[in-house]
This record gives C-alpha cells, structure tokens and sequence, in this order.
C-alpha cells in the first residue's frame, strides 16, 4: 500500500468534512444581528416603525449599558450588517456543498475577482434602480430613519448596495449547486432573428414607459424590461444569455435566477421591518391589497423579485462588456456567476 497517497486521500477526506470558517462567521453574525436588533426593540418598547417622526423619536431614546449600545448600532445598521453575514454564510455554504458533492466551490473563492467587480456593478445597478424610482416621479418605495451624517452613511452604503446582486445570485447558485433545477430541460430551438428584435423593441418600450409616464404604476414594468431591453443585446454579441439559455433547451440558471430573487426577497423584508434605518413602500394603486402585507412589502409586491434577480443577472452581463480581459473570463451555462 501506498502510504504517502493513503496519507494524502486522509488529508483530503478531512479537509472535505470540515465546514468553513466563512458559513460559522456569517451564521454568528446573522444570529448576533437578529439577536441584538430584538434586544433593542424588546428594551425600548417599541414596535416597527412606518414614519420618520417615529424612527426619531424611538433612536433618541436613551440606552445604558454595552450590549444596549451595540443593540441600537445593529439596529441602525441592520441591512449592511446582516448583509454582509448572509454573503459570508452563501461562501461557506456553496464551499461545503462542492466539497461535499465534489463540484466547484464557492465562486468568491474560485473568482475573487469577479465578485469584487460585481459588488461594485450591484451598487451601480442599484443605483440605477434607485435613480428611476426617485427622479422619476414613481417613488414606490422611500428611505426612512437615515443616519443625519454621511460619514455614517457610506460604508452602510457600500456594503447594503454591493450585497444585492451577489446576495441573489450567490442565493441562486446554492440551488443550482444542489441540483433543484436540473429537470428544467428541453429539446434546443431557434429563435428567428425577428424574435429578437422584437424582444428587444417590447424591453425598450417597456423601460421608457416609467420615465414618460410618472406613476408609481409603471414600476410594475421596471422590474422586467432591462430582461427584455438587454439580454438580446448580450445573446447577438456572444455573452451569457437567457436567450441563449433557452434556445439550449436549458431553463435551470433562469430559474435559479428566479428563486434567489424572491428568497432574498423574503429575507430584505423579514430583515428590514424593525430596523431604525430602513425602506417603507407606497403603492396606493394596489388599492386595498396593499394592506396585505408580508411585513413592509404588500404581499402581491413580492412577485416583483422573482424576475429582479434574473434582471439583475442580465444587467451584470452587460456592464461586463468594457470589463472583460480585467476580470475572469464568463461564466459557463451551469453558473450565475
């Protein structure tokens, strides 16, 4: 028997058993997050906040002690903070899952480079998101409870705006990793190039609607048409394409899509609700079903992230296009990213 390679197939087997230490430090700063925030509301005596006034006048509220203090931090900073864990827990989770299912781990680690360029592409896209819904006239959706000092404004920036695209994508790339889409299949088919050209024209008409039409209504069209506008762009110049995707006979990343976008959706409202800095939306067009709600968010909104993960991906494609030779190359068919 060998036993340099029976010492080296026991180094392997260990290294494969053992969780990171990325899904432990995310998971305690999930836990600590969840725990501090609820100590916050539970010594204050307050409940969720909906208004500006109410938010000012529960953050005034004296507090004594350590824990009492890092509480209140957590519960100004709830999003970047509880943000930034859930991204470590997803690196720890899809490294045990490839070492485990001997796939490919994590795509933080196997592509550092990648990921940092996409945290930097998610808080333009955000942006861009923010910018229509703001200067647009729509305002669906309104921050409230922002902390009056820029300094202390930034860094929760950075960190809640980089975390949106990878948090969805990272969501997505756990289930495809697990196998949950892998019956998402068919026979390939073409597209005739009128097919998408037209795709193209419905997506441009549907992202200029909300721009020349300024009611928070239209925001039901922003959520798809960038899919719509950019991905036909992305499949005729060779890039990753939902297109290209189902023309394959391969439907399981737009599903992956799909589902990370509507889990992250559950877990920014769920996260979001008690905070002291924190977004409220205003959608009267929904009339009375806009009192059904999955915390801040009516219950019919929440449709709105299952195509914004996919939108996302479709727009990270495309920003990629200066990027490509500066960052590693495209993903293949079986990952977001």
């Amino acid at each position: 028997m060998n036993l340099a390679g029976a010492s080296s197939s026991r180094i392997q087997t260990s290294a494969g058993r053992r969780w990171p230490m990325t899904l432990w430090i995310g998971l305690a700063i999930l836990l600590a997050c969840e725990a501090l925030l609820f100590i916050d509301v539970w010594q204050t005596g307050r409940s969720a906040a909906h208004t500006e006034a109410l938010i000012d006048a529960w953050r005034h509220r004296p507090v004594h002690g350590i824990i009492s203090h890092a509480a209140r931090f957590v519960s100004i900073h709830m999003t970047p903070l509880v943000w930034t864990g859930y991204i470590l827990f997803l690196d720890g989770l899809l490294e045990l899952i490839g070492r485990r299912r001997n796939i490919e781990r994590s795509p933080i680690r196997r592509r550092p480079h990648h990921f940092a360029t996409l945290s930097l592409a998610s808080i333009f896209i955000w942006c861009v998101f923010d910018a229509i819904n703001f200067n647009g006239g729509m305002k669906a959706w309104i921050y409230i409870g922002m902390p009056p000092n820029w300094a202390d404004r930034w860094w929760g920036y950075v960190l809640a705006f980089g975390a949106i695209v990878p948090g969805m994508l990272l969501s997505g790339q756990v289930l495809l990793n697990l196998g949950l889409f892998n019956w998402a299949r068919s026979r390939p088919w073409k597209m005739p190039s009128w097919g998408i050209l037209l795709v193209l024209l419905v997506g441009a008409a549907m992202f200029i609607w909300p721009l020349v039409h300024r009611d928070p209504i239209t925001n039901l069209t922003l959520w798809t048409s960038l899919v719509f506008l950019l991905d036909p762009i992305n499949l005729l110049l060779g890039r990753p394409s939902v297109l290209r995707d189902w023309q394959a006979g391969r439907y399981d990343r737009t599903l992956a899509a799909f589902a990370g976008g509507l889990l992250c959706g559950f877990l920014w409202e769920f996260w979001n609700y008690w905070a002291l800095t924190k977004w409220v939306y205003i959608l009267p067009f929904l009339g009375s079903a806009e009192h059904f709600r999955y915390f801040e968010m009516p219950v019919i909104g929440l449709l709105g992230f299952i195509p914004f993960g996919l939108e996302c991906w479709v727009m990270w494609q495309t920003i990629r296009i200066p990027l490509d030779g500066l960052a590693e190359p495209l993903p293949d068919n079986q990952h977001l990213l």
